[in-house]
């Protein structure tokens, strides 16, 4: 499968049955890697950035989590890829597969909650340890270790996560390690989830802002990155006479 480039940065424009695909081949393959999303702020620093940049390359599979990086796909390729909740869809496969899953991430009492509620929802899911998000990595990369799961769970907040994913396969662990973000926040019933409204219509970031109104300056990344793509068509546009 090929990866394609949006603004330089690299990710598999696919959708969700691919995307299941993809995962259950990995697994029964045996290939160990980690998963990226790739989302506006990710492809907006990815030129900025050298050690974020190198993680993305490093990738074994950078996916599109988000409107940014969806909608930019179809400016760029033409693509009909959509965002990938990489999570639940993980969950889900564990769960009808019954593999072997570790947790790792949020605060201990999110952690708690989460990992009980993925046991009540997910039964087959055979979770082979977990530890929550403030116990040192060098303790969770051994545990990781140790335990050779075949889906790891990062919920570190990004970029921690994808750094540690990074530091975990370099040293050989082995496993698919897969970003969760806020996914344990949701799980646990910290946070609401948006309604499919915001979902379907790209404004996912919009409802997680008026929930976590601190993460503004963070969002104004979106804005730069909507400049960029549409001053970069507008180029290419020129150029080709088109």
């Amino acid at each position: 499968m090929k990866k394609n480039k949006v603004l330089d940065c690299p990710v598999y424009l696919i959708n969700e049955e691919q995307a299941k695909v993809d995962i259950k081949h990995f697994i029964d393959t045996k290939v160990n890697g980690y998963f990226v999303a790739i989302n506006a702020e990710k492809i907006y620093r990815y030129r900025q950035d050298k050690v974020l940049r190198n993680v993305i390359d490093n990738a074994l599979y950078p996916y599109p989590d988000g409107a940014g990086a969806v909608l930019s796909g179809k400016l760029f390729h033409n693509s009909t890829s959509e965002k990938i909740n990489m999570p639940t869809l993980a969950l889900e496969q564990a769960n009808e597969y019954h593999w072997r899953v570790f947790i790792y991430g949020a605060k201990a009492d999110i952690h708690s909650k989460a990992v009980t509620k993925i046991k009540q929802e997910y039964p087959n899911i055979d979770i082979v340890g977990n530890l929550h998000g403030y116990q040192p990595e060098e303790e969770a990369l051994e545990q990781i270790r140790q335990s050779e799961p075949q889906i790891v769970m990062l919920a570190l907040g990004s970029p921690r996560q994808e750094y540690f994913a990074y530091k975990c396969t370099s040293s050989g662990a082995k496993g698919l390690f897969i970003g969760c973000g806020g996914a344990l926040d949701i799980i646990s019933g910290n946070i609401n989830r948006a309604p499919e409204f915001f979902i379907n219509n790209g404004l996912e970031w919009f409802y997680r802002l008026v929930q976590e109104p601190w993460r503004w300056k963070r969002q104004l990344v979106l804005f730069q990155f909507a400049y960029k793509v549409i001053s970069t068509k507008l180029a290419n546009h020129l150029r080709l006479g088109k």
